[in-house]
């Protein structure tokens, strides 16, 4: 299993223009997610993502989130676009990816069968976000935060589900993952982000984060 090192605080995702990219790296995002699902309205195509992860600095963590998909084809992805983590967020099986070389997180939704799907990626999939069941992901609904403080406590998470600049404080001090991920409510319209909510959401979850370290 690929490991996430550091493991990231702060995602943002659904990055569909290289100048959101850009200004979510310059104020603190330590992960960024790229969408490649054709129902999402946040889908970036590769050579568009190629081209924004080419203006990155090679350590940052980039994502690409995939719904359905296969070893095959997602190592053809990141290996035409430079992007280093993969999310899968469908019914893909933790046993076609054992040997899979880049790191995985693995989307799980936060409902009765989430610590099951836990389990069953254990050893496979290098942490996991959680995010309301109602869809893949983007949905912008929160989750129940009590259970998902329950899997945070044993594995490494990232919570997302309806977080931005207002929610997010209180949600890390409630659930206590490993980092934060948002994307529908940073935007002032689908697929392009807003400066002003993503620095926000960025620095909220950050001084969050250091506060709880003290």
């Amino acid at each position: 299993m690929a490991e996430l090192r550091p493991f990231p605080r702060v995602k943002v995702c659904g990055l569909a223009r290289p100048e959101d990219a850009v200004h979510a790296l310059s104020v603190g995002a330590e992960a960024l997610g790229f969408v490649f699902h054709p129902g999402s309205p946040r889908c970036i195509s590769p050579e568009l993502a190629a081209a924004t992860v080419s203006l990155l600095p090679p350590e940052v963590w980039t994502v690409a989130v995939v719904v359905d998909s296969d070893p095959d084809k997602a190592r053809a992805l990141l290996a035409n676009t430079g992007i280093r983590a993969l999310q899968l967020c469908g019914q893909e099986r933790p046993g076609d990816w054992l040997s899979f070389e880049a790191p995985l997180l693995r989307r799980v939704g936060v409902e009765e069968g989430a610590p099951g799907e836990l389990a069953a990626w254990s050893g496979v999939s290098a942490g996991y976000v959680l995010d309301h069941p109602e869809s893949p992901g983007g949905s912008g609904r929160p989750v129940d935060g009590e259970l998902a403080a329950r899997l945070c406590a044993s594995h490494p998470c990232l919570l997302a589900g309806g977080l931005d600049g207002a929610r997010v404080a209180a949600s890390i001090r409630n659930v206590r993952p490993r980092g934060v991920d948002a994307s529908s409510r940073l935007e002032s319209t689908a697929g392009v982000k807003d400066p002003a909510a993503v620095q926000a959401f960025v620095q909220t979850a950050l001084d969050t984060f250091d506060d709880l370290e003290q």
